[in-house]
């Protein structure tokens, strides 16, 4: 939720966010950079807060104030190299704490060790990003400072990566002796973060046909416009699936490299694009994976604000009166006293509060472990 000084787009004007009235025209972004027009559908007040805000502020100056659960955009700015502090689930062990200075390509190192399956039929890696710093002596502090605060293991899950200290016996004696399940939870409470919003999950699988995982649900991520001028919404599946099942007959389909299939379709009205949705991951067991395209650059996935971290790319009101990317440069922590506010808006589902486009009132579940 935003604080009382909020400032909304409003077509070529800014309003205070306590003087938006329902269906008061207002400005969201409508896909592929795109900026257009909604009207405010509802409006939630909480009084008298007491409460912890998070100050954001990009590279090119762009400032957002809000709590910690407010929904915004964002993902990894693969071209930043920088320290990473995160957080790492493996299903079959629990929480480990780790340190990484160059988190892609320890991802694509992850990806790629089958042989950590052990003798499942696969597995379900989660990645939260805790914190970021260029600094190495930094870097060292807050996983030393993590490890010893929350008696997190910091080691591989995996004995047989180049850098695993013990063998699989004692990595599996390890993970089992220690509750690291009710640690991280901790942890996440303590950044104000929430165990339903990884960064980044990841399925190991070590079956040889291979198959779809997840369904790729992109908000406006259609090439073109549906009703109320704004771009239809994407939804696509990859991988070997049942080619005569009734579901797939609409969708768009072609073979790609090793037999694969490609399945693709849009929908102009974003309700019936997440019950579809919904129902074909029951049908045939894909996790959904959900995006925003706000830019023409790559989509943005939907975060809280609070897993926002430094280096971070973000979609902001460019000075063209474009959406565009720009970087977190910083966020701080600061306590606020008063009224806290959100909005739902008609279609678009996000608004620009400043120059940060943020998604509507979304209440978010409480942290895990309360």
């Amino acid at each position: 939720m935003l604080p009382a000084d909020a400032k909304i787009l409003c077509g070529n004007t800014t309003l205070g966010i306590t003087d938006i009235r329902e269906e008061q025209s207002i400005s969201g972004a409508s896909g592929w950079a795109e900026i257009s027009t909604t009207r405010v559908r509802d409006i939630f007040v909480n009084y008298e807060q007491r409460t912890t805000l998070l100050k954001l502020v990009t590279a090119k100056g762009a400032v957002l104030r809000c709590t910690p659960d407010q929904l915004c955009f964002g993902r990894i700015n693969p071209i930043v190299r920088q320290y990473t502090l995160y957080l790492h689930e493996r299903s079959s062990l629990g929480f480990r704490i780790a340190m990484s200075n160059d988190l892609m390509r320890d991802l694509l190192a992850m990806n790629s060790f089958k042989h950590d399956l052990f003798n499942q039929k696969d597995l379900i890696d989660r990645i939260w990003i805790i914190e970021t710093t260029a600094n190495m002596p930094a870097a060292n502090f807050m996983l030393k400072h993590t490890v010893f605060k929350y008696g997190l293991p910091d080691i591989t899950f995996s004995a047989r990566q180049p850098d695993a200290e013990f063998s699989e016996e004692m990595t599996r004696e390890m993970f089992n002796s220690i509750d690291t399940p009710s640690r991280a939870h901790e942890l996440l409470r303590d950044w104000h973060m929430y165990i339903d919003h990884p960064h980044i999950t990841m399925r190991l699988s070590n079956s040889k046909t291979p198959s779809s995982n997840a369904i790729q649900f992109v908000i406006f991520g259609g090439s073109e416009k549906g009703g109320g001028n704004r771009f239809s919404h994407l939804i696509q599946i990859s991988g070997a699936l049942a080619e005569n099942r009734a579901e797939h007959k609409h969708f768009k389909r072609k073979q790609g490299k090793h037999g694969l299939w490609f399945l693709e379709i849009t929908r102009d009205d974003l309700e019936e694009a997440e019950l579809f949705v919904k129902t074909l991951s029951h049908l045939d067991n894909l996790e959904i994976v959900k995006k925003i395209q706000l830019t023409r650059k790559s989509p943005f996935y939907i975060l809280p604000a609070s897993h926002l971290k430094a280096g971070m790319l973000v979609p902001i009101m460019g000075r063209n009166g474009i959406i565009e990317e720009d970087t977190v440069a910083m966020v701080e922590i600061e306590e606020y006293k008063g009224p806290l506010y959100n909005l739902q808006v008609r279609d678009l589902h996000n608004f620009i509060a400043g120059q940060w486009v943020v998604m509507c009132y979304q209440p978010l579940n409480r942290l895990t472990g309360d």
